[in-house]
């Protein structure tokens, strides 16, 4: 079978970073859905049977209590607060679902399925997706896309002057490959490992020379630089905490220049509507926000504004939608993958002497996401679901299983 979950982990990761958003209106990402939710099923049987029920129960009824309770909360919340079907608003919120990967994973891995090979797989879906973008980039008539009626296309592209017509890409999946090649070019010691890991270098800036995300680069580096200062070892938790009143000090100066960026690109003028908007709502619905809203009845451009989208104005778009509770699980999530990524992170260079760099790469990214997540919380939608879960289940097993053979 081993193949078969093989295929299911490239589907899965490939779908969930949205590979398939450029056709078929994104059907692929049922799919990738689908693919976590089998993984799930496989890796629950399997860990059933060979994997003490403790772990079993913190990777199998766990998750499923908490992505079911996310979706069935918010679809309750909507139809609480403006009527119509909760099952359409549940289903609408189907791609946390994406989320089964991880635990899929870690279960597979833990009863037998090499995780050297899971690693390799993960790696050559993001290469996969980087290259999908460029086929689609100079096969694909952007200008008609972006004029299209149907929001499903003409989402697709964004525009200004100075960038023209530009392709949406699969940002977080170029964010991890990235890092995590140019790691392996830094330490790798085969010819034909670093010619690879160059080749992905090469694609990763050549897409960024494109799409020209300066706020992303700019929290990349600011990430990779803090890294070795702060990060790199557990003797530098003390440095951390000194530096952390300075980081307190400097945070409003960095957050205006990310607001000022964030507003001053294509549509600002719509956002800063959006964002007042969002503060005169959440008063009505603090606790568990407005909901998860659905195709098939009353959508957030009905009830609030027709511009207002909340997955455009960040961390107060999800305390839009999901309340208080909502966004403080969100913090809680976040800073739980990027803690264990952390300690894994040290405890491999501590075992084996070398970065591990899919490892290394998710954090870093995690790392990119922190520094801009009042603008971009990504955690809360496909991309960053897919990669989070995933990166979680790898850390957990190098972290834990620092015997088993990576």
């Amino acid at each position: 079978m081993q193949p078969l979950l093989y295929g299911l982990i490239f589907l899965a990761v490939f779908a969930g970073c949205q590979g398939g958003r450029y056709y078929f209106a994104n059907r692929l990402q049922e799919l990738g859905i689908l693919s976590a939710m089998i993984l799930m099923a496989v890796g629950a049987w399997r860990g059933f049977l060979y994997v003490d029920f403790p772990a079993w129960r913190t990777w199998v009824l766990s998750p499923i209590f908490l992505i079911f309770g996310i979706m069935g909360v918010s679809s309750l919340a909507f139809y609480m607060n403006f009527g119509g079907n909760p099952l359409y608003s549940f289903f609408s919120a189907r791609e946390f679902m994406l989320a089964f990967v991880g635990p899929g994973i870690y279960l597979l891995c833990k009863t037998g399925l090499p995780l050297r090979n899971v690693e390799k797989t993960v790696r050559i879906a993001l290469l996969a997706l980087m290259l999908n973008y460029l086929f689609f980039y100079f096969t694909l008539d952007l200008k008609s896309l972006f004029f299209s009626a149907d929001h499903t296309l003409s989402n697709l592209v964004t525009y200004d002057d100075w960038r023209g017509f530009r392709l949406k890409p699969p940002l977080f999946a170029i964010m991890v490959g990235l890092m995590a090649a140019l790691i392996s070019v830094g330490q790798s010691r085969q010819f034909s490992s670093v010619a690879i890991s160059l080749v992905i270098v090469g694609v990763a800036v050549y897409i960024w020379s494109i799409v020209l995300f300066r706020s992303t680069l700019a929290t990349m580096l600011l990430s990779i630089c803090l890294y070795p200062l702060l990060f790199a070892s557990r003797k530098r938790i003390p440095l951390v905490v000194v530096v952390s009143p300075l980081i307190i000090i400097f945070m409003p100066i960095g957050l205006q220049l990310m607001i000022d960026a964030f507003l001053g690109s294509d549509g600002g003028g719509l956002r800063v509507k959006a964002f007042a908007l969002a503060f005169e709502h959440i008063p009505r619905h603090p606790l568990l926000g407005a909901g998860e809203d659905n195709a098939f009845g009353a959508t957030y451009q009905d009830i609030v504004a027709p511009y207002f989208y909340p997955d455009d104005i960040g961390l107060v778009g999800t305390l839009y939608k999901y309340g208080v509770l909502g966004a403080c699980l969100y913090l809680y999530m976040h800073l739980k993958i990027w803690t264990r990524l952390w300690a894994a992170n040290i405890r491999h260079i501590e075992i084996y002497g070398h970065i591990n760099p899919l490892l290394w790469g998710v954090m870093m990214w995690l790392t990119a996401l922190a520094f801009n997540l009042i603008l971009n919380p990504g955690l809360a939608y496909a991309q960053g679901i897919t990669l989070a879960s995933m990166g979680f289940a790898i850390a957990s097993l190098h972290y834990q299983q620092q015997d088993y053979e990576v």
